[in-house]
């Protein structure tokens, strides 16, 4: 009897978790295509908000777990791919309206249906060249009916050329489709991330800690921060809170909020662009003190300290920006010189930068960024100049809703469909909330290796935490007591600014701006080097020195400094009288060593010298190779040196 009631409990629990059968006949909604409109099922309905989680029915290996949180996907498969008769015969038809000759109707090679895209492969006839198609491109797109997105391209058989076609009813593409590939993928990858699905419908999935960081470009209703949101959930899903903690930056304040009690956050989402810039310079902080007991440890990577120290392991941060314009815009110095920083050590220690953007212009994402995110996603843009900003080069036109071109480690582009939780924004919040109480109750019953803490003690993490007054979370079972993490505050990084800024050194500042002077220009990291100080108090200075104008407010992209200013703030005559008294003293007249001196362009050194020749106080050059002469006599030098002249 038992075998027979075991499997009957089976059957009843997996009828319990199926959706019914009507539920793909549900109402229609509108969502944009490259026609203007069309029709798309909604998300089944899940019931009252406290509904049941939806269980794969078809994949018995992700019924447990955060995978089993997954909404179901109403439309898999788009129901507008075309026919091998219904292709040749479009394509006969296309082609003579568009004034080319063929005779009869293509042999149709291959079809490759994506979920939004489906790339026809024909035969080519005689006397009709690929290059004739190309040429007729816009003409081949206005009789077909596609004015976007209609390409035309080789094709890998012999003599042939390709049609790529979007779908009249696309194809929904969620995360559930790619529950089981990403259980797979999560065992071997340290940070997986689903992207969605190529041109032919396959998965793709990516490695987060071998990007290692990700810029994301879209305007409004392109599927940016759906994306976004995808790439979160899949780390949350495949990764504990030990394992992984997420610090979210939402300058719309918007994005991010659903995220808020999610145990893998750091802190609650940072909204005030200023307290960014802040909480940036401590993720360089904890960057730094993590090199420094790697060293110690003598490992190159997080991976192996890891390896080497399971009662005292560090997790990865994987920081999220979802609008780094507004942030150049207010904090542009401080963002884009810890945002360098991080994008160019931070991959060894363990944090991991995903960038996005509505306005991907030359003055938001820099040569400077843009050469430290070899990894860059872009969904539609509104100019192709925005295009070229981030791809470096010229793309198809994008329909907007998820379809998007990746680049990852520098390499080709590749056209995919982004996926998504749910099409139903409710559908999606209550899969968040789902998420967040499993993970919740898996801390409570400490079931989530409660030997991974994250309190080493070098550790910024641990320093912020023993700094703010603890809230548990409620979920603190008396019990058993707390898991390590349970009753962890949500740490917020933004506090104790103004006491954390380290106070002005005079000794110090006047090497600061004697530094400044040799270099005509300062940055945080030469500081460091040359004066042996953390970054913080680096940019400490290097923040004063912009208040005083003694240095421009931005950076210049090829020397990585912000360049020194006195020039402009003296006076000519001033300049004037300051180089002959530095001549007086040295007894020599070089450009270099004056403008080294002085602090001032070589052209300006020049111009001032010109002066002094006019003013018969230096001879002129008698050839390309000899320099200035003092045209004064020893007595008139000594007057200028004691002030009597």
């Amino acid at each position: 009897m038992w075998p027979w009631l075991i499997q009957l409990r089976q059957m009843i629990r997996n009828r319990e978790w199926r959706p019914g059968p009507s539920s793909a006949d549900r109402s229609l909604s509108k969502l944009p295509n490259t026609g203007g409109m069309e029709t798309m099922p909604s998300a089944p309905w899940r019931g009252e908000p406290n509904h049941r989680p939806v269980v794969l029915a078809t994949e018995q290996s992700v019924q447990s777990g955060p995978y089993a949180l997954f909404p179901l996907n109403p439309r898999p498969h788009s129901s507008s791919t075309l026919s091998a008769e219904q292709a040749s015969e479009l394509i006969f038809n296309t082609v003579q309206l568009a004034g080319l000759k063929m005779e009869e109707p293509p042999e149709i090679l291959s079809i490759d249906a994506g979920p939004t895209l489906q790339t026809i492969s024909f035969r080519l006839p005689a006397r009709l060249q690929l290059s004739d198609l190309v040429k007729k491109r816009d003409d081949l797109a206005n009789h077909i009916g596609h004015d976007r997105s209609f390409a035309v391209t080789s094709s890998p058989f012999s003599s042939a050329a390709a049609f790529i076609l979007p779908h009249t009813e696309r194809a929904f593409v969620y995360m559930s489709d790619m529950a089981q590939d990403l259980k797979v993928f999560a065992q071997t990858a340290q940070l997986p991330m689903v992207f969605g699905k190529d041109m032919e419908g396959k998965p793709i999935l990516m490695d987060l800690a071998k990007l290692p960081h990700l810029l994301v470009a879209g305007a409004t209703g392109s599927g940016k921060s759906v994306f976004i949101n995808g790439l979160l959930t899949s780390l949350a899903s495949t990764r504990s809170p030990q394992q992984v903690q997420f610090l979210l930056i939402d300058p719309k304040m918007v994005e991010f909020t659903m995220y808020t009690g999610l145990p893998h956050l750091i802190s609650p989402p940072v909204t005030d662009p200023k307290r960014a810039a802040l909480t940036l310079k401590k993720l360089v902080v904890e960057m730094e003190k993590r090199y420094k007991r790697f060293a110690e440890a003598g490992v190159r990577n997080l991976l192996q300290y890891n390896r080497n120290h399971t009662q005292d392991q560090l997790p990865y941060i994987v920081t999220v920006m979802d609008e780094y314009a507004d942030l150049m815009v207010i904090a542009r110095a401080d963002v884009e010189e810890t945002v360098q920083r991080l994008t160019q050590m931070g991959r060894a220690a363990g944090l991991h930068l995903i960038l996005g953007t509505q306005r991907p212009s030359v003055d938001v994402v820099t040569g400077v960024i843009k050469s430290n995110l070899p990894s860059r996603v872009a969904f539609h843009l509104l100019s192709v100049y925005d295009f070229k900003t981030v791809m470096d080069t010229g793309g198809p036109h994008l329909l907007g809703g998820g379809d998007g071109i990746c680049m990852l480690n520098g390499g080709g582009q590749k056209r995919f469909q982004s996926a998504a939780i749910s099409a139903d924004d409710d559908e999606t919040t209550r899969y968040i909330e789902e998420l967040k109480r499993y993970w919740q109750n898996e801390l409570r019953l400490g079931k989530v290796d409660p030997e991974r803490g994250v309190e080493g003690g070098s550790s910024l993490l641990s320093e912020i935490a023993d700094e703010e007054v603890r809230q548990p979370r409620g979920i603190v079972n008396e019990t058993i007591g707390p898991s390590p993490l349970s009753d962890a505050p949500l740490v917020d990084w933004t506090e104790a600014e103004e006491e954390e800024v380290p106070p002005i050194n005079e000794s110090v500042y006047d090497q600061v701006i004697r530094l400044a002077r040799e270099h005509h220009g300062v940055s945080g990291r030469l500081l460091q080097h040359a004066l042996n100080v953390d970054y913080v108090t680096a940019a400490t200075y290097v923040e004063q020195l912009s208040k005083e104008g003694k240095v421009a407010p931005e950076y210049d992209p090829e020397s990585g400094l912000k360049p020194w200013l006195v020039d402009t703030r003296e006076s000519d005559e001033e300049l004037l009288l300051r180089m002959q008294r530095i001549i007086c003293e040295t007894g020599t007249a070089r450009s270099a060593e004056l403008q080294q001196e002085l602090g001032i362009r070589k052209e300006k050194v020049l111009q001032l010298m010109s002066r002094l020749v006019e003013e018969e106080f230096l001879f002129p050059p008698l050839s390309p190779k000899a320099g200035y002469t003092i045209a004064w006599s020893q007595g008139r030098i000594e007057q200028l040196l004691k002030g009597n002249f």
